[in-house]
């Protein structure tokens, strides 16, 4: 399968999440923020962009469907969104699982509420194909200390933004 260039390259660390996707996730969460949009593709009422900088902000009283920008920072916003659950906040993210990446092991893995492992590769945006990574949904919720972690495995695909190999 061949790999859109657009999507490996630095021209852009923002992947817009597939509506359909955010939809199946909304009916379940009721979202009121995206901490990590643009004026075009934002899937909330309440949204920051760039400018306005999520990280800043205090999403303590809402439901945050976060998918962050892929180029370095993941961890930061992951930490903002463990953070901000202490707080109150439900954070749902969407993001590449990689478990060999620091942020696995020092926020997600210890403190997330749920893992859920997507199966084949997300098609994000308008794009002509699938990521070059694998995706999860991580949610940070009001999970206490020794509470066990649930994970969730999606056997078959289940909608058409996920293509299996």
């Amino acid at each position: 399968m061949a790999i859109n260039k657009a999507m490996v390259s630095s021209k852009s660390n923002e992947w817009e999440t597939p509506q359909a996707l955010f939809d199946e996730l909304n009916k379940e969460f009721n979202f009121t923020l995206d901490p990590c949009a643009t004026d075009e593709n934002h899937k909330c009422r309440k949204y920051f962009t760039q400018d306005i900088d999520g990280l800043k902000q205090d999403w303590t009283k809402d439901i945050v469907f976060m998918n962050p920008p892929y180029g370095g920072n993941t961890g930061k916003w992951l930490r903002k969104a463990w953070h901000d659950s202490l707080k109150g906040a439900v954070v749902v993210c969407l993001i590449v699982s990689s478990t060999d990446r620091s942020y696995w092991h020092d926020y997600i893995f210890p403190y997330a509420s749920e893992i859920r492992w997507i199966r084949g590769r997300v098609t994000f945006g308008e794009a002509n194909s699938t990521a070059p990574f694998a995706s999860a949904i991580v949610i940070f919720s009001d999970r206490k200390n020794g509470d066990p972690q649930k994970q969730v495995y999606y056997k078959e695909k289940e909608a058409n933004w996920q293509y299996v190999f």
